[in-house]
């Protein structure tokens, strides 16, 4: 069984008004642009100004790691998915890093732990390093034993690459948070923790621990790993999505804007993967749910190390693909659900850039009989967008065991290919509507993306679409206070939230009405407040209503604001063994009175 040839298609039209909840479709719809961040400021770049040569340096994987090499190889030879394309390497010296706040009484720029530490020109604590692995590609760095406080701000680069900023909404459970990845073989890291934390916690060290890097590869076209940036596949049946006109899919330029290309890591392994955008009913916001296959990955802990890429295309028919140092990306999401049942996973990404397409959907079996011409854009091995055409096959065609009609779609190839890496990607109908997600293929030689006599198979958005029906199609409540349901701003949002300890179930918090637009929650002990929580009516200001939490607990919260009035639901989640970071969301719900 494997994931081989693609196809794309989407119809785009911005929609008037959506579907009332409960619908059985909806189409796609266009994001507008994105406000503009608030600027970040640049990081102090302590260990590249006080070395050329890497802090740390690893060898070449052929050279260092050259069981995990033919062990990624071999993986992929035998077809397995999804298709591994890096894994992680432990550092020759753990790197345990604590700041207290006595660094911050000496100016000086000091070693410690592999890297440097001195005060940044805000005042905060800073430490720095440079690890350098011979021949790699793409480069990401794991901390482990995390225990970092609220506001804590890290950046990551490679040579001659911008600094990408981000903070503890990378935290996975357990305190692991893997950074986000940079081009070739030198990767810089650094994490500036604030003064007033460390200072109100004297003798309380900030601290993690820099364990292993992870080395990714580009690969051939039998899925063989590449170290020092090879030439791109040269496979006959691929189809450029970018060669793809309007005569093949109207919207085809709209539909590109919807896929994204995945790399995730599960247990020190890196794998690569397809997905694309999902709309919903609620017209006035642009929840950036996100659709794969269960069998890419199916835990909180793989979400947590998820980077998607946008954009993966060339700018000319056949021509060079871009960098992905260069492209839009979301890091991070919270998994919402998934199951083997229909191969799906359902995700929330943590944020998505403006101007992103969000695929419509069909959840009516009966939308895709026998000949539907389907379309999909994938990325086959790591390449950029490659485009395939299929058609609906309900028999004749090779069936894998246990993926059986109709929670199954099964089709052949007329145009274009898929490979390893396009596991997950969504398959659409000419009106631009989701009505699978790729599994695999089946056949004598399901690896072969080029031999047309195989079959395609989807999990079928049909059986997939009760497990997610609340998020796409959320629906209008009534808000009524109990035991564990705060009812804030005359009643119309709904505030839930669970809480769980380490190794244990996850919980219903209880809640206490303090005003019309305040609460708080506790856990084990009525008596004791863990949690409590704001809306604001901020219509007047940024035409919004927004939503304002804090805690004080370290251990993994769950926390669900429901707007009553449209079914539009924010999720908020505090990562297992990481200090509850202050909420100040001042975009959560767009719709005013």
């Amino acid at each position: 069984m494997s994931t081989h040839r693609i196809s794309s298609a989407l119809v785009l039209a911005v929609l008037a008004a959506a579907p009332p909840a409960g619908a059985q479709s909806v189409g796609p719809a266009e994001a507008p642009a994105a406000a503009v961040a608030p600027a970040v400021a640049p990081p102090l770049r302590l260990a590249e100004g006080r070395s050329a040569a890497p802090l740390i340096a690893l060898r070449s994987a052929r050279d260092g790691a050259p069981d995990q090499l033919e062990a990624l190889a071999e993986w992929n030879r035998s077809g397995q998915l999804p298709v591994r394309v890096g894994f992680a390497r432990p550092l020759p010296l753990v790197r345990k890093v604590e700041l207290t706040a006595a660094r911050l009484e000496n100016e000086a720029i000091n070693a410690l732990a592999g890297g440097y530490v001195a005060p940044s020109l805000r005042g905060d604590l800073v430490w720095s390093t440079h690890v350098g692995v011979a021949g790699a590609h793409r480069l990401r760095l794991h901390l482990a034993d995390t225990a970092l406080p609220p506001g804590t701000r890290f950046w990551v680069w490679g040579l001659g690459e911008e600094p990408q900023s981000f903070g503890l909404e990378l935290m996975g459970e357990g305190g692991d948070l893997w950074t986000p990845s940079v081009g070739g073989e030198s990767i810089f890291l650094e994490v500036e923790v604030p003064r007033a934390a460390l200072i109100s916690d004297v003798g309380k060290a900030a601290r993690f621990t820099l364990r292993e890097v992870s080395q990714s590869f580009r690969l051939d076209a039998e899925g063989q790993p590449l170290e020092n940036a090879p030439s791109a596949l040269d496979l006959s049946c691929l189809d450029d999505a970018t060669c793809t006109g309007a005569g093949v899919l109207g919207f085809i330029a709209q539909y590109r804007r919807a896929v994204a290309y995945l790399q995730f890591i599960d247990d020190g392994t890196e794998f690569l993967c397809s997905g694309a955008l999902v709309n919903d009913t609620v017209a006035a916001t642009f929840v950036p749910y996100l659709l794969t296959a269960n069998h890419c990955f199916d835990t909180q802990a793989s979400a947590s190390t998820l980077e998607a890429f946008w954009d993966f295309k060339t700018n000319t028919c056949d021509g060079p693909a871009p960098g992905l140092g260069g492209l839009p990306r979301s890091n991070g999401a919270t998994l919402l659900a998934t199951s083997a049942n229909s191969d799906f996973t359902f995700l929330r990404l943590n944020s998505a850039p403006g101007t992103r397409v969000f695929l419509g959907w069909n959840a009516e079996a009966s939308a895709v009989p026998n000949n539907t011409q389907l379309f999909r854009i994938s990325h086959p091995l790591g390449e950029s967008q490659g485009f395939s055409r299929s058609t609906v096959k309900t028999s004749g065609v090779p069936v894998c065991a246990g993926a059986p009609r109709p929670r199954f779609l099964y089709s052949q190839l007329t145009d274009g290919a898929t490979f390893g890496g396009s596991s997950g990607a969504p398959v659409i109908l000419a009106s631009g509507q989701i009505v699978g997600q790729l599994t695999g293929g089946c056949g004598d030689d399901p690896e072969e993306g080029c031999d047309y006599t195989n079959s395609e198979y989807d999990g079928a958005f049909s059986a997939t679409f009760p497990a997610i029906s609340a998020f796409l199609t959320p629906a209008a409540t009534v808000c009524t206070p109990n035991r564990t349901t705060l009812c804030l701003s005359a009643g119309r949002f709904q505030v839930q939230a669970t809480w769980q300890p380490p190794g244990g179930a996850a919980t219903p918090a209880r809640a206490v009405g303090l005003t019309p637009d305040s609460g708080y929650l506790t856990f084990s002990d009525p008596d004791n407040v863990e949690m409590v929580v704001k809306l604001v009516n901020a219509c007047g200001l940024n035409s919004r209503y927004w939503v304002f939490a804090a805690g004080l607990t370290n251990v993994r919260v769950v926390t669900t604001v429901t707007d009553t009035s449209t079914g539009t639901v924010k999720t908020y989640t505090n990562p297992q063994g990481t200090a509850f970071a202050p909420l100040q969301d001042t975009n959560a719900f767009a719709t005013c009175p």
